[in-house]
């Protein structure tokens, strides 16, 4: 039994990409009536989960207990482990159910330790205990695994498994693009640790030497940076076909984040062949090699350079890009699934 319940964002896509390359007789997979993205895939079935604050009250009271009651006998019957390709609220019951009756529980822990502005003190409780009560683990870098088992002390039979590559079909190949712009790009959920206040100084000073600077995705705080001539802000949520868009535009992606476990966005960077300037923080070591993006540290002067730098180093541009070419082969759903399938079964 597979459980992938969020509605928006990459995690969805994460579980999509590789349930798809199971066997197809080896799952069911349940997934929330309200995902905005996707992927169709085998054996797929649809629970009405929540949209707002309110409807998560109203569903989590009544509508989840329908649900653990109706699916309660194919669970004793069909089910021997339960998959969570991610952390969500509604994972604990079923988590609590597959413990009662003696089977595996298999989380994948994406961060481990929350960001800061991440919902707080009872969201990182909530998720400890997820972790705990799971049986097995699935981690994406050392530096998560290391941040729970050393902070958190929960120490489980685990594997590491890399961040697939999300794929997407709007986009144009680097071969097509002169890549001699001055497109600068930060995309994906905006919260407080990913650095776009100090993307946006930068972005103020370098103002002549840029065409323009986009920061699109949705916020979970009030942003207090505002547009400008050369910085643009696209506060909402993104379409699949808006992603391809925004990435077909860019020349340059960065990643100014100020602390990191992992981040899907650098794969969108492999899979768009593009150009990154990174923050070294977290595990971002981890998904890139030294000689695979303009590495700086998380402040102004830094991060200004590092921009400057590959802006005006068109050679630079061109051998990154051939480095994603070559990333891209290593990071191919069928390894990564083959590896977390197997680990599933017992047979690793």
């Amino acid at each position: 039994m597979i459980l992938s319940l969020g509605r928006t964002g990459s995690l969805p896509l994460y579980s999509d990409n590789i349930v798809l390359h199971f066997p197809e007789k080896a799952y069911d997979c349940y997934k929330s009536k309200y995902a905005v993205e996707g992927i169709s895939i085998p054996n797929q079935k649809s629970l009405i989960t929540y949209k707002s604050s309110l409807t998560f009250i109203l569903n989590t009271l009544f509508i989840l207990p329908f649900y653990i009651i109706v699916l309660l006998p194919k669970i004793v019957k069909n089910y021997n482990i339960l998959y969570l390709p991610y952390f969500h609220l509604w994972n604990l019951p079923f988590i609590l159910l597959f413990r009662l009756l003696g089977r595996d529980v298999v989380l994948t822990v994406h961060d481990g330790i929350l960001h800061k502005g991440e919902n707080g003190f009872f969201i990182q409780q909530y998720s400890n205990l997820n972790i705990r009560l799971s049986t097995k683990l699935i981690y994406l870098t050392n530096y998560v695994k290391d941040n729970v088992e050393n902070t958190l002390k929960i120490f489980k039979s685990d594997i590491i498994v890399p961040h697939g590559l999300i794929k997407n079909t709007s986009l144009i190949p680097s071969s097509s693009k002169i890549n001699r712009g001055k497109n600068i790009l930060f995309i994906g959920r905006i919260s407080p640790y990913k650095g776009v206040e100090l993307l946006s100084e930068v972005i103020e000073d370098i103002s002549d030497s840029i065409e323009k600077c986009i920061i699109a995705g949705k916020s979970n705080y009030e942003l207090k940076i505002k547009d400008t001539e050369k910085l643009k802000i696209q506060d909402r949520y993104l379409s699949d076909v808006e992603v391809g868009e925004l990435l077909n535009w860019a020349d340059i992606l960065v990643l100014p984040y100020l602390e990191a476990t992992q981040s899907g966005v650098i794969t969108l960077g492999i899979n768009s062949e593009l150009p990154m300037v990174c923050t070294n923080v977290g595990g971002f070591h981890e998904q890139l090699n030294e000689d695979e993006c303009i590495w700086v540290e998380p402040n102004k002067k830094s991060l200004k350079n590092g921009l400057l730098y590959l802006i005006q180093n068109y050679a630079k541009r061109d051998f990154l890009i051939k480095q994603m070419q070559k990333k891209k082969s290593s990071l191919s759903w069928d390894t990564i699934s083959l590896q977390i399938f197997k680990f599933l079964t017992n047979n690793e």
